[in-house]
């Protein structure tokens, strides 16, 4: 996929252990007004969001940009979560009528399948292994996937020079199958989280870290000077260059919700909160004029 400008790499780019973080219900990000809502039938999860009075999203914290406690604030922070805000409010009325729940790349199936939340908003793209337990709706970003190597390190320069080296992603996520189908002979790494793949980064218990640029970028706002991006073009299982289209996970054959979703994202495409919600995080580390992806799923 050729992109026109670096900026559209980015656009076109329980409850039981229940965020023991302690992120749950309270304001996160600016105060918003109150806003008239659309009642829906009966049944539906978005009358039963409305009921029950908050939306309850899957999240992750430790990914700069997208999904991050902040350690001052102790506040989440990201694209992800200002999405999660606003359909929040969509539904509700008050983008503070949320409720947060830390998930990993592991366990997002599980908890929609378990129904501990009602969404999951958490750099979540499809594949085929995902959709045979849970829909999607979007998406709301696509990006091309990328290694990420320390400040000076030149012996990783494209996909081919992953072979023998060790590459660290994250459980369950699209590099975790991309990383062996495009280099058999790298020695993969597999953590629950980003966060250690950063730690074994930064402690050269690893060569490199594999996923998508604009997760990497990401993590590079959280250490400058530290890292450097290797644009490792990987194919997918359609022999087709790996694009993660982040998207809104969803429990399996809710087309109401489904439907919901996707007009909900087509509505902030057209009125500029998309582009709102992407100069404040994404475009803070590559500014410009993004637009927001085609609805896919």
């Amino acid at each position: 996929m050729k992109f026109m400008k670096r900026s559209q790499i980015f656009a076109s780019l329980a409850i039981g252990a229940a965020f023991a973080l302690g992120i749950g219900e309270y304001a996160v990000g600016a105060e918003h007004a109150p806003a008239a809502v659309k009642a829906y039938p009966a049944g539906t999860t978005m009358a039963k969001i409305q009921q029950r009075g908050k939306l309850i999203v899957g999240v992750k914290v430790d990914f700069p940009l997208f999904g991050l406690k902040n350690p001052v604030t102790g506040k989440l922070e990201g694209m992800d979560i200002q999405l999660a805000q606003g359909i929040a409010k969509d539904l509700t009325g008050n983008a503070n009528n949320i409720q947060f729940v830390e998930v990993n790349s592991g366990n997002r199936e599980v908890f929609l399948q378990q129904n501990k939340v009602d969404i999951v908003i958490a750099t979540y793209p499809p594949n085929p292994k995902r959709e045979k337990a849970v829909d999607f709706a979007g998406p709301y970003l696509m990006s091309p996937i990328g290694t990420m190597v320390n400040k000076g390190d030149d012996s990783i320069k494209k996909v081919s020079d992953l072979n023998g080296k060790n590459i660290c992603v994250t459980k369950g996520s699209g590099s975790e199958t991309y990383v062996p189908l495009n280099a058999p002979k790298a020695k993969l790494t597999v953590f629950g989280t980003m966060t250690q793949c950063m730690e074994g980064l930064l402690q050269k218990r690893v060569d490199g870290v594999t996923t998508t640029q604009s997760i990497l970028l990401g993590q590079m706002s959280q250490h400058p000077g530290k890292f450097q991006l290797v644009p490792t073009e990987l194919l997918n299982t359609a022999g087709k260059k790996a694009s993660d289209n982040d998207s809104i996970g969803l429990p399996k054959g809710d087309k109401a919700l489904h439907d919901y979703l996707d007009s909900y994202l087509k509505k902030i495409f057209a009125n500029g909160e998309w582009k709102k919600m992407y100069d404040s995080t994404l475009g803070t580390v590559m500014p410009g004029d993004a637009t927001p992806p085609p609805i896919l799923y």
